[in-house]
C-alpha cells in the first residue's frame, strides 16, 4: 500500500510479515515474543512476550502526521476508571522511510465478546457487565486527559452524513469529547470488561463510540435494543442521531448479503425520519 503524499510503501504485515521488526523489539526491550500466538493485521502485529505482557508493533510512513502524536494507547493511560490494559513502556525506531512502534502492555486473557466479524446472537451478557460499561464509556466520553488527536472532526463527520443522508439535516456537533476510536464487540471482553484496543483514541463528537457499539449488534437485534437502552443518553439526543448516522454509512456500504446491511438500511429509514422531526420541531 502506498501511502498518499509519502511516496513509501507500507507494507501489509497479513502478507508479508515483519521478523525484523519483531527482532528489533525484542532486543529493544529484552523479551522474547511467542510468534505462534500472533494476532496481525494490516498495519498491526501483536503476541505475548515470556515475561507475561503483550508486545504491540505498529508502523507508519516517516512522513505520516501520526509520528508527531502521542500514541493513543499512551494518553488512555492516563485514563481512571475505565478498564483497559496498562501500559509500561514503548520504543520507537526508524528504518527504509517507515517507522515502527513497539508498546509493552497489560496482557488479557479474558476472552473478546467475538474474535472477529459480526455479531450475529446475543451473548448473555450480564447487567453488571452492560453497567460497567455504560461507566467506562461515559468516563471516555467526559475524560479530562490531553486527547492525542483529533479522530472526528466537524467536516469529516459533516461530509461523512450528508454523503448518505442529504444536506438538509443540521450536523452541528455540540458536545466534544473522548473517543475509544474502534468500538466494537470484538474490543470487548467477557465475562469481566476490559475495553481492548486504545490506538485510536483521541477526541470526536460524544455518542459517537456508543453509536457504534450499536451499529455493531444490529445483526442481533436483542443487543442492538439493549444499546439503545443503556446509552439512551447519548443515542436519542439530537447528537446521538446524527451519531447513529455517522456509524451507519460505512455498513450501507457492504456488500448485499452482509448481516450487517439489511439492518443497517432499516435503522438508517428509522435515524433520517427522527432527523428529519427534530429538524421540523427545530
Amino acid at each position: 500500500m502506498n501511502n498518499k503524499g509519502t511516496g513509501v510503501m507500507v507494507p501489509d504485515l497479513r502478507r508479508v510479515g515483519c521478523p525484523g521488526a519483531v527482532a528489533r523489539a525484542e532486543a529493544e526491550l529484552g523479551i522474547r515474543l511467542d510468534t505462534s500466538r500472533a494476532v496481525v493485521k494490516r498495519r498491526m502485529w501483536g503476541a505475548p512476550s515470556d515475561t507475561g505482557t503483550w508486545i504491540r508493533l505498529q508502523l507508519w510512513p516517516a512522513g505520516d502526521p501520526a509520528v508527531a502524536r502521542v500514541p493513543g494507547v499512551v494518553a488512555a493511560s492516563a485514563l481512571t476508571g475505565v478498564p483497559r490494559p496498562g501500559w509500561y513502556r514503548g520504543v520507537r525506531w526508524e528504518a527504509e522511510g517507515l517507522v515502527w512502534r513497539a508498546d509493552e502492555l497489560e496482557l488479557v486473557t479474558e476472552r473478546t465478546v467475538i474474535p472477529a466479524g459480526t455479531l450475529r446472537t446475543d451473548p448473555g451478557l450480564s447487567d453488571r457487565w452492560w453497567n460497567g460499561l455504560v461507566r467506562a464509556l461515559h468516563g471516555v466520553a467526559t475524560t479530562a486527559v490531553p486527547l492525542p488527536q483529533q479522530k472526528v472532526d466537524q467536516q469529516g463527520f459533516t461530509e461523512r452524513i450528508t454523503a448518505v443522508f442529504g444536506g438538509g439535516v443540521d450536523t452541528t456537533v455540540s458536545s466534544w469529547g473522548g473517543l475509544h476510536g474502534d468500538m466494537g464487540f470484538a474490543n470487548l471482553t467477557a465475562p469481566e470488561l476490559v475495553l481492548l484496543d486504545w490506538e485510536d483514541f483521541g477526541a470526536g463528537p460524544v455518542g459517537v463510540d456508543h453509536a457504534r457499539l450499536w451499529a455493531d449488534s444490529l445483526a442481533a437485534p436483542d443487543v442492538a435494543q439493549r444499546c439503545l437502552v443503556e446509552f439512551a443518553p447519548y443515542l436519542h439526543s439530537r447528537q446521538g442521531l446524527l451519531c447513529r448516522a455517522y456509524s451507519l454509512v460505512p455498513l450501507l456500504a457492504l456488500p448485499d448479503g452482509e448481516p450487517l446491511r439489511a439492518p443497517a438500511e432499516h435503522a438508517a429509514d428509522e435515524v433520517s425520519a427522527a432527523l428529519r422531526r427534530s429538524s421540523n420541531v427545530r
